[in-house]
């Protein structure tokens, strides 16, 4: 089986929304996905931040996301997360962004699948085609 490995290292909502989209896609197709959420992006696993549009978004597509979000036109990250799980596909946080930004287990969704380091990400992407940094 095909597999694909994103990292999500922004907490931006316009990146993290099309990384997003690109794994629903590639999971709908049978790929197996994987994302690790990094330092800023691990921000989009903390309860209550999901789908927080501030100021990590640039202005300039802001004002758009946030009237996309009210005529719901623009699919909102927490969405794109449960549709991901649904699809099979795997979150997870990594420990050293917990660490610097002192969350713990806790404080994340309940749509992680766990906490891994860059070097067990690796292993359990194994031999994937595609390793995608956001």
């Amino acid at each position: 089986m095909k597999k694909v490995a994103l990292i999500v290292n922004t907490a931006s909502f316009e990146r993290v929304a099309y990384a997003l989209s690109f794994a629903v896609v590639a999971a709908a197709r049978g790929i197996e996905v994987f994302v690790l959420f990094a330092f800023e992006g691990l921000y989009r696993l903390i309860k209550g931040n999901v789908d927080v549009l501030s100021d990590e978004t640039n202005p300039f597509i802001r004002k758009e996301i946030e009237s996309g979000l009210k005529k719901d036109s623009v699919m909102r990250i927490s969405t794109l997360i449960k549709n991901l799980k649904y699809l099979g596909g795997k979150i997870y946080a990594c420990p050293s962004a917990m660490a610097l930004h002192n969350v713990t287990k806790d404080d994340l969704i309940d749509d992680v699948d766990g906490v891994l380091g860059l070097a067990a990400f690796l292993e359990s992407i194994g031999d994937a085609s595609t390793i995608i940094y956001v």
